[in-house]
């Protein structure tokens, strides 16, 4: 029987990592501007939904 989980790569790690910076930046920091009628908490929470998808991806799936 094969696994089911995996390490993520490194690749994918740095850019979840990226991903958690700019959701770091729109809810913590505040320094994000609104975009096209977004504000940058909004962008923010979401940069942080997916990098835990990217993540999530990288551990069940084999190569991301």
């Amino acid at each position: 029987m094969g696994r089911t989980q995996h390490a993520p790569r490194l690749a994918t790690i740095l850019v979840a990592l990226v991903f958690v910076v700019i959701g770091v930046l729109g809810t913590f920091a505040g320094v994000l501007p609104s975009v096209a009628g977004y504000s940058g908490q909004l962008i923010g929470i979401w940069s942080y939904a997916v990098a835990t998808v990217i993540l999530l991806m990288g551990v069940f799936f084999k190569r991301i």
